[in-house]
């Protein structure tokens, strides 16, 4: 009976909404129903992107193609976000589209993010915030989804990395070198963070965790900020750029490098232990139990030992890798570049289920109760059940 509910429920209050969506435009009589355990509501599914989903829906392969749908252009390794029936999806062509993820059908579509998004929007109650680069004059803004209007926009030059949010502020980081808290309300700047050398800069999005705040930089640092000043509190050098998100899990940060190693500091910034993985990592891990899930450029999944980095286990694609592994209960969701969307066992690497897109899936999958939502190239959007 609550499927039932949620099933009649939602095309209802999209229904009503879509009626006042128009060309450029998405706008909803309602406000979305936020529930922070069913929705995808940023870049790594919370602050410390730890790619878990807490769904309450049981997910069996194999599933189903519900549906699919073209985009008009690709999109980034982190692009999507979901609440209440409607997932948002930012694009390479610089589009925020609103589709209902019970049958696919638009919902409207706003074409004023610069020239390309290159990140998750996020989502805050009825705004949606997102990040763009290719504008001279703006590269973040705030929309408001029961208005239909932008709430405020700013320029911080070019950004290709998700925003967060942390206690109505957002924090984001900048192409230029920079990180910046910014108030919610009004956009308006608290403090800023700026490389020294401004030859390097920041391409992944800031995590947060503990009043710090945590991201790798193309000089190959590992910075931990300070979340209420914006001083630097430490930071630690790799031996090449650092392209992956920061994940958080049990008062330690697990990042990769370009120099093909996977890092576990203390968020002290002390090395507990570090793993060579011949490959380079650009995206954020996952957790399950004791265990840290890894994808990696060179195409494969690892499963590592939390406490030393020991390998329990790696699964091999046919393509490259750069979306983040989705772990929802003891089940792994990942694209490959072979064209392939994965799901894995958790607990031994064994391929459970897999569907052949139209092109390479750069995007990482997310969860929406029992939807699975993911991308490919050049433009597709696809949504199993």
């Amino acid at each position: 009976m609550k499927k039932l509910t949620n099933i009649l429920f939602i095309p209802l209050l999209l229904l009503v909404s879509s009626i006042l969506v128009s060309c450029n435009t998405i706008r909803f009589n309602q406000a979305l129903q936020i529930d922070e355990k069913e929705d995808w509501l940023m870049c790594g599914g919370n602050c410390a992107k730890t790619n878990i989903s807490n769904s309450k829906s049981v997910l069996t392969p194999p599933f189903k193609l519900l549906w699919d749908y073209s985009l008009e252009a690709g999109i980034s390794k982190n692009s999507i976000a979901a609440s209440d029936g409607v997932v948002f999806i930012n694009t390479l062509s610089g589009e925020l589209q609103a589709l209902n993820i019970t049958n696919g059908k638009s919902l409207g579509n706003y074409k004023k993010l610069g020239k390309a998004a290159f990140s998750t929007p996020l989502i805050y109650k009825d705004y949606i915030i997102c990040t763009f680069s290719g504008d001279k004059e703006s590269s973040i803004l705030c929309y408001d989804l029961k208005i239909g209007i932008e709430k405020w926009r700013k320029n911080f030059y070019s950004i290709e990395a998700s925003p967060i949010l942390v206690n109505d502020n957002i924090i984001l980081s900048t192409v230029e070198g920079e990180i910046v808290k910014l108030n919610l309300a009004d956009g308006k700047e608290q403090w800023s963070y700026k490389l020294k050398n401004q030859k390097f800069g920041f391409y992944n999005s800031p995590s947060f965790s503990g009043n710090k705040i945590f991201t790798g930089a193309t000089d190959g640092y590992m910075y931990c900020i300070d979340f209420n000043s914006g001083k630097e509190m430490w930071k630690y050098k790799t031996n090449a750029s650092v392209y992956a998100d920061v994940s958080i899990y049990g008062n330690k940060i697990y990042f990769g490098s370009d120099d093909k190693n996977f890092y576990c500091l203390d968020t002290a910034g002390k090395l507990i232990w570090s793993k060579n993985l011949n490959s380079k990592v650009i995206s954020s891990c996952g957790f399950y139990n004791d265990k840290i899930i890894i994808s990696t450029v060179g195409g494969k999944i690892y499963s590592l030992n939390q406490n030393d980095g020991g390998e329990n286990w790696s699964f091999t694609t046919k393509g490259a890798i750069h979306a983040s592994p989705l772990i929802k209960d003891n089940k792994i969701f990942i694209g490959s570049y072979d064209f392939f969307i994965y799901c894995i066992d958790a607990e031994d690497g064994a391929e459970l289920w897999k569907y052949k897109t139209e092109g390479r899936i750069r995007s990482s999958a997310v969860v929406w109760k029992d939807y699975i939502l993911v991308g490919s190239d050049p433009k597709y959007f696809y949504c199993f059940k």
